[in-house]
C-alpha cells in the first residue's frame, strides 16, 4: 500500500497549530466597546485607568503582545515583552515601540535575569488607578527570572538543569522554580499591588493549572486570570482535519503524560490494532529521563519508540505517527518533532542507523535527520504543549 503520509501529516500539523494561533486567542477573549475593556466576562471601564501598563512573556509573547498593542495603544506606558531566542520581532504601534527581550530556554540565562529586572522596574509606582495586563504563556518560567535574595543566576542554572534531566513533569520543575523566584508564585501581581491585573494565558501545561502554567506568575487572588487558549483546541482541529480525510477520528486524551519513549510505544501499538481509517489523536507532555549524550526531545524520542514497533511490520506500510511540540522546537533542536512510518524505519535500516542504539543514548534527533524525517515548522509563535497523531489508512 502507498500512502502519501508526508503530505497527510503536513495538513494534519497544520490544521492543529492554525487553531491556537496567538493573536486570535486572545481577539476571541478580549475586545474594546468604546471605553469599556472587556475581558472574558469581566468588564473594565478604562477612563478608571490613568496607567495602563502590558507585560508579556513567553514563547508566545509577541504575537499576544501585538493583539493587545492592536487594541489600546497609545493608552500603553509600560511594555515589556519577553521571549525565546529566536521568537523575538518588534512590537510597536503609533507613537511607542515595546522593550522586546529574548532569553534563555529551557535553562535561564543572563537575559533572562535582564528580562527579569525590566518586568519588576515596569511595575514599579503602580497604583490603584493602575491597569496591568499581562500575557502569559508557556516557557517562561526559564525566560523570566528574578532569584529570590541570595540565589545566583548559576545556582538557577544548576537546578534547572538537575530538573529536566532527572525526567521530572512540569508540575513539579514549576513547584520548584516558583520557590526560588520573585515573580512566579504569584509575585508578578503582588509586585503589582495595589494595581488591577488581568492575565490572558495560553496554557502549555496539561490540565491548565493556573499554579503551574508558567510557574503561577499570575497565580494570585489579586489577578483576574483568563484562559485564552490550551492543547485540547489544537487536538480538535487535527481530529477535525483528519475525519475531512475521510480518517475516524477521536481525541483520545489532552492529559497524556509518562515517559516519552514507553508512552511512544503504547500509541504504536495502538494504532496498528485499530481499524482502516482511523485516525488517534493524543495532547499533553511526556518526559524524558536522560541516559545519554545524544540530541532530540520528547516528541522526537516518542517518535522513535514507537518506530521500533513499526520496524517489525515487513509487509505493510498502513500506519504512521507525528509527535510535535506546538511551540516548533522540540527539546534543544531545531525541530518541532518528527513523524515515523514502518518505510521510514526500513529506509534507516538501509542507511545503517540503528534505531535502539540511537534511542539507548538519547539520539533520536540525529536518526530522524538523517532518515529525513524530523518535523521543522520554524518557530510558530505559539505554545499549547505537544499533539501526536497516529495513523491508519
Amino acid at each position: 500500500m502507498s500512502v502519501a503520509w508526508s503530505s497527510i501529516v503536513e495538513t494534519l500539523v497544520r490544521a492543529a497549530l492554525d487553531a491556537v494561533v496567538p493573536e486570535a486567542a486572545v481577539r476571541r477573549h478580549v475586545r474594546c466597546e468604546g471605553e469599556m475593556l472587556v475581558v472574558g466576562e469581566q468588564r473594565y471601564a478604562l477612563h478608571d485607568f490613568d496607567d495602563v501598563r502590558l507585560v508579556a512573556a513567553g514563547k508566545a509573547a509577541v504575537p499576544m503582545a501585538r493583539a493587545i498593542v492592536a487594541l489600546l495603544g497609545n493608552r500603553l506606558s509600560h511594555v515589556v515583552v519577553v521571549t525565546k531566542h529566536g521568537h523575538g520581532a518588534p512590537v510597536s504601534w503609533e507613537g511607542g515601540t515595546a522593550h522586546v527581550i529574548e532569553a534563555g530556554h529551557p535553562i535561564p540565562d543572563e537575559h533572562s535575569m535582564r528580562a527579569g529586572e525590566a518586568v519588576i522596574d515596569a511595575l514599579q509606582g503602580c497604583t490603584s488607578h493602575t491597569l496591568v495586563i499581562a500575557c502569559v504563556s508557556g516557557g517562561a518560567s526559564a525566560l523570566l527570572v528574578a532569584p529570590q535574595p541570595g540565589i545566583t543566576l548559576r545556582t538557577l542554572q544548576a537546578v534547572n538543569e538537575a530538573l529536566l534531566r532527572s525526567g521530572a513533569n512540569i508540575r513539579e520543575i514549576n513547584a520548584v522554580r516558583a520557590r526560588l523566584d520573585r515573580l512566579k508564585g504569584g509575585g508578578l501581581v503582588a509586585l503589582a499591588q495595589p494595581a488591577t491585573v488581568v492575565a490572558l494565558i495560553l496554557s502549555d501545561v496539561v490540565g491548565d493549572p493556573l499554579d503551574v502554567i508558567a510557574s503561577g506568575l499570575t497565580y494570585h487572588p489579586a489577578a483576574h486570570n483568563v484562559l485564552v487558549g490550551n492543547n485540547a483546541q489544537a487536538c480538535i482541529a487535527a481530529a477535525n482535519a483528519a475525519r475531512a480525510l475521510g480518517f475516524a477520528a477521536e481525541v483520545v486524551t489532552t492529559q497524556l503524560t509518562g515517559e516519552a519513549r514507553e508512552v511512544g510505544r503504547a500509541i504504536a501499538e495502538a494504532i496498528c490494532a485499530a481499524p482502516a481509517r482511523t485516525a488517534l489523536i493524543y495532547g499533553g507532555e511526556t518526559t524524558v529521563t536522560l541516559r545519554g549524550d545524544g540530541k532530540g526531545g520528547r516528541n522526537q524520542e516518542l517518535a522513535l519508540a514507537a518506530g521500533q514497533v513499526f520496524a517489525a511490520l515487513r509487509s505493510r506500510d498502513d500506519v504512521c505517527l507525528c509527535a510535535l511540540g506546538t511551540d516548533g522546537t522540540d527539546g534543544p533542536t531545531d525541530a518541532a518533532g518528527a513523524w515515523v512510518t514502518p518505510a521510514v524505519m526500513w529506509a534507516a535500516r538501509a542507511l545503517g542507523l540503528d534505531a535502539d542504539a540511537h534511542l539507548a543514548r538519547n539520539d533520536s534527533y540525529t536518526f530522524f535527520e538523517r532518515a529525513g524525517a524530523l518535523i521543522r515548522t520554524g518557530p510558530t509563535g505559539t505554545n499549547v504543549a505537544d499533539v501526536v497523531i497516529a495513523l491508519r489508512a
